[in-house]
């Protein structure tokens, strides 16, 4: 029984100093500040001490796990997109990455020790997804909506193929006032030989690439995008996308491998009205499980966050060239007259005082070209001082 190992190591071309997700034109959204939840619940929408959900910086990190180890964990993280088409709205993509590791104390009387990821072989009833996650708004609020054509991945696909295998996914949406582009894909980076990807033989082998979903055009100056590794045999991806419903289902056909673990990367693209903020109503995460080869039923787990709160960002665009050079610039005052032909003198602070006293000079202007002294006594004054004393000199020769 063959089945699927995805796998958490960095893939970038780069090498492991590469971040597993990075972003251009865009800005990552502040935990508990930006992006708030209400609570976290099981699958059975019951408080469970197992069950974890909170921001680390400004990363999401949920997760469950059961008494026999079993355990499923997400990383989620959100990005406000700085410039996008005018289309009245803001837009926004959370980048989820999800993982299903099976446990090794299953009970023995029910045929092993160790479990298992649920796969489609002739000992289990029914088709369960090993990883599954969904997201659901109300729309009747309008305010706000899943752009479930830019979504990654947007259609149903399968993989058939045994080795590693690298993808990337990218989602991007330009400003009005430059291309104007949107678009989203899903690539696959590094193909091992014989692989089938929707049931059409691909190239493999170093260097080798292929297009798994592509969809309209990607801007360099404002994009999202992640690149990992896995490692996988015979699985299929189901896609369901509306306004008010996003969800995905990773289903395995075979389970030779069905002791690892399972691990996908989604992109969910959200747009609302400028200024208002998204609520997500509910955001669930599932994970499928054999617990034993007598055990013919699946068991379930995951959790459930509660309204989910996306804002925009304080964000200050950096001034362009234009906006630099139209910045209005004043003369320093130098005390020359003022239209009413009285010279304007700048009130300064006492020098004895402090600066924060602000005790402002209230002597009068001085009618005077050259002389920045405040005087004491009119012209008048002067004249009539200068006289007396010169008729008692006079008096007295």
């Amino acid at each position: 029984m063959l089945g699927l190992l995805l796998l958490t190591t960095l893939a970038m071309a780069d090498g492991l100093e590469t971040p597993e997700t990075s972003y251009v034109g865009a800005s990552i959204l502040q935990g508990d500040t930006d992006v708030t939840f209400e609570e976290v619940l099981n699958i059975e929408s019951e408080p469970d001490p197992e069950t974890y959900a909170f921001f680390e910086g400004n990363t999401l990190y949920v997760g469950n796990s059961d008494e026999y180890g079993n355990s499923i964990d997400g990383i989620v993280e959100f990005f406000w997109f700085q410039s996008s088409i005018d289309r009245g709205t803001d837009f926004y993509v959370a980048v989820i990455k999800v993982r299903a590791t099976p446990g090794n104390d299953c009970p023995w009387y029910l045929g092993g020790t160790d479990c298992e990821l649920w796969a489609d072989d002739w000992q289990d009833i029914g088709e369960y997804p090993v990883v599954s996650v969904e997201a659901i708004t109300d729309v009747t609020r309008e305010q706000g909506a899943f752009r479930w054509d830019w979504a990654v991945p947007f259609e149903n696909y399968g993989i058939d193929a045994y080795g590693q295998m690298s993808f990337s996914n990218q989602y991007g949406i330009g400003s009005a006032s430059s291309s104007g582009a949107e678009g989203s894909a899903l690539t696959a980076v590094t193909i091992p030989d014989g692989t089938n990807i929707n049931g059409v033989p691909v190239s493999g082998g170093v260097g080798a690439e292929s297009e798994v979903q592509v969809k309209g055009f990607l801007s360099s100056e404002f994009k999202v995008q992640t690149q990992y590794d896995v490692t996988l045999y015979e699985w299929d991806v189901f896609v369901n996308g509306r306004a008010d419903l996003m969800a995905w289902d990773v289903f395995l056909n075979l389970g030779a491998r069905a002791d690892q673990s399972a691990y996908h990367e989604f992109f969910l693209p959200l747009q609302v009205e400028f200024g208002h903020p998204f609520t997500m109503d509910e955001f669930n995460f599932l994970a499928s499980f054999d617990t034993g080869n007598i055990n013919p039923f699946a068991h379930e787990l995951g959790l459930s966050l509660k309204d989910i709160t996306i804002s925009v960002p304080y964000w200050e665009p950096e001034p362009t060239d234009e906006e630099i050079d139209e910045t209005e610039t004043f003369p320093e005052d130098t005390g020359l007259e003022s239209d009413t032909g009285e010279s304007e003198v700048d009130e300064s602070l006492d020098p004895n005082e402090s600066e924060n006293s602000l005790e402002l000079n209230t002597s009068a202007p001085v009618k005077s070209g050259c002389s920045t002294a405040p005087a004491k006594f009119s012209y008048a004054t002067f004249i009539l001082i200068f006289s007396l004393v010169f008729s008692r000199f006079r008096n007295r020769v």
